[in-house]
């Protein structure tokens, strides 16, 4: 009975062959395929309106200054990153970790700037700013903090709901946009929004940073 059946037992050589058929096969399926595809970034806004901030020097800052870069737009306090979230709204240590140090240290990243706008009372702001700005070692421009708590990026009609007409329930914030980052793209349209009060989400942040420039150049 073994005897007869023998034939249905794949022979060595071929065995070898349908490896190497495989194999060529997997490689002409990855030739095809080519590089990974990723879908496009939501949009979820596009800020059409001109406008100006002041930073701690007493510079005017345009959104003509700021074309041509990718902007995270967010909220903080000189109080960071000391008594967080109550009065602290950002996780301002590993924001400054994890995208800070990136812009600075990864030439990839060149176009990609932060604005903060501070909640502190603005009465004192340019020195505590200055402050702020040397205790914490970030001397360089990719990050510029500004005054006033108006925000034309948040300040618009966001799809999926608006964090600037929302109060935080969570830290007890006015709004919830002071918890939030906003990711604008070089055409100034919304392109992330993120709660950075969570370590996981400034994280993302680093990750769509890489969505969107691939998209810029792929353009």
């Amino acid at each position: 009975m073994i005897k007869k059946l023998s034939f249905l037992v794949p022979k060595k050589g071929a065995i070898i062959l349908f490896s190497i058929l495989s194999a060529f096969l997997v490689f002409i399926f990855l030739l095809i395929k080519g590089e990974p595809v990723f879908p496009p970034l939501t949009t979820f806004a596009k800020i059409e309106n001109d406008f100006s901030f002041q930073d701690e020097y007493g510079n005017t800052i345009t959104k003509k200054d700021l074309e041509g870069n990718i902007l995270l737009v967010n909220y903080l306090s000189t109080t960071c990153p000391l008594n967080f979230p109550e009065e602290c709204p950002i996780s301002f240590g590993i924001f400054k970790f994890y995208i800070y140090n990136q812009l600075v240290e990864n030439t990839g990243f060149k176009d990609v700037k932060v604005v903060s706008v501070f909640l502190d009372s603005t009465e004192t702001f340019n020195e505590k700013i200055k402050e702020f700005r040397s205790f914490h070692e970030l001397e360089s421009d990719k990050w510029i903090f500004v005054k006033g708590n108006e925000n034309p990026f948040f300040d618009v009609n966001l799809s999926q709901g608006n964090p600037w007409n929302k109060k935080d329930t969570i830290y007890g914030y006015d709004k919830e946009a002071y918890i939030m980052t906003l990711m604008i793209d070089k055409e100034f349209r919304v392109r992330g929004k993120y709660m950075t009060t969570l370590a996981p989400e400034i994280r993302r942040i680093t990750k769509e940073i890489s969505l969107l420039l691939m998209e810029e150049n792929d353009k």
